[in-house]
């Protein structure tokens, strides 16, 4: 399970919990491709009548639903500015983000805005809170179509720099 996902406005967060057989326990609950499941001694039961009658769900591991923060918006420090550029496709503008925030990060030149946005997340991150970063798109099908992975592998480091 990833603390942080990156995703569009339609998707929904994947793989809550590990849904390895070997790994399932007695009356634990699991999502599969956005079906809850309840496991009993290794088979798995469609939970349809038992949500009727016990409308929560407790999945192991999220004490809370994941936090949903909006990348691309006009008020969002980190949002791509490179996007919608005159003749730069989706794919450039991501790719250039990326570069800059790295370099950025080197050059120890972040905004002030942006950092404490970063803050704000890795001190989330590392309380045990799980992350949705949403970008304005429909679908994110994978790491070239959002900034929000370059923000997640950024979030990641700043936490691994703070345990260190």
């Amino acid at each position: 399970m990833e603390a942080i996902q990156v995703l569009g406005q339609k998707d929904v967060r994947k793989n809550v919990v590990a849904a390895d057989p070997a790994n399932k326990r007695m009356g634990q609950l699991t999502v599969d491709k956005g079906r809850i499941n309840k496991t009993f001694a290794g088979d798995t039961l469609e939970a349809t009548v038992e949500g009727t009658r016990d409308p929560r769900r407790y999945v192991k591991g999220m004490s809370r639903p994941p936090k949903r923060v909006f990348i691309n918006r006009k008020d969002c420090p980190v949002r791509n500015h490179f996007e919608g550029l005159p003749s730069w496709s989706r794919k450039d503008a991501i790719n250039a983000f990326d570069s800059w925030l790295w370099q950025q990060q080197q050059k120890d030149a972040i905004p002030q805005p942006a950092k404490d946005w970063f803050n704000a997340r890795v001190k989330e991150f590392m309380r045990g809170h799980n992350i949705d970063l949403v970008d304005d798109i429909p679908h994110v099908e994978g790491i070239g179509d959002s900034h929000g992975y370059s923000l997640k592998n950024y979030i990641e480091l700043l936490a691994k720099e703070s345990n260190n």
